[in-house]
């Protein structure tokens, strides 16, 4: 195992407003930004690492979502291609969503489930080895259950794993990211 440094990643597109410490980041969101490429909207902050053949990643977000639609969560590249995005997203007053999408051909293969609008935090883990993908999460970082687990195509042999945060509406919230390690 060995912790990552906020220096070790590269943004692919940088907030106005964030901190990097040592082994954190700490960052706020801008109204009207995503993770697609819609034109009313600018880019979902984004930071990755570099490529690698086979990875776990392990990394912990504390967030305090304003209003529907605000998110966080962890991403896979294969260079410029976005693979997979696992995060949580505030849907209304009662419930947050842990979402995974998959990409593939264009097109993404959605999954989730509700959680509470009590869980601030949440701790995500990617495995990846030979074309296997596998995506946990856990609320205490102990215990971890899968939220997803796909195979890519043969030719997909490295990934690049990160991070992102944004807020599609007129909002804005704060989000750290830390414990990140990568073995």
């Amino acid at each position: 195992m060995t912790l990552v440094r906020a220096k070790d990643f590269k943004w692919l597109s940088r907030p106005e407003r964030y901190i990097l410490q040592e082994h954190k980041v700490i960052l706020e969101t801008e109204p009207f930004t995503n993770l697609g490429k819609k034109k009313e909207g600018s880019r979902a902050a984004e930071l990755v690492l570099d490529s690698r053949d086979s990875f776990r990643f392990t990394v912990k977000v504390e967030f305090d979502y304003q209003k529907p639609f605000d998110q966080c969560g962890i991403l896979l590249y294969q260079k410029d291609k976005k693979i997979a995005v696992c995060g949580a997203k505030l849907h209304n007053d009662a419930v947050d969503e842990l979402e995974c999408v998959v990409f593939h051909k264009g097109r993404g293969d959605r999954s989730c489930r509700s959680i509470g609008t009590a869980i601030r935090s949440l701790y995500y883990r990617v495995w990846y080895r030979s074309g296997h993908v596998r995506i946990q999460y856990s609320f205490n970082g102990n215990v971890y259950s899968d939220v997803r687990e796909f195979w890519l195509p043969d030719s997909v042999k490295k990934l690049k794993a990160g991070i992102y945060a944004c807020s599609p509406g007129d909002s804005s919230f704060n989000c750290t990211f830390s414990h990140m390690d990568i073995s």
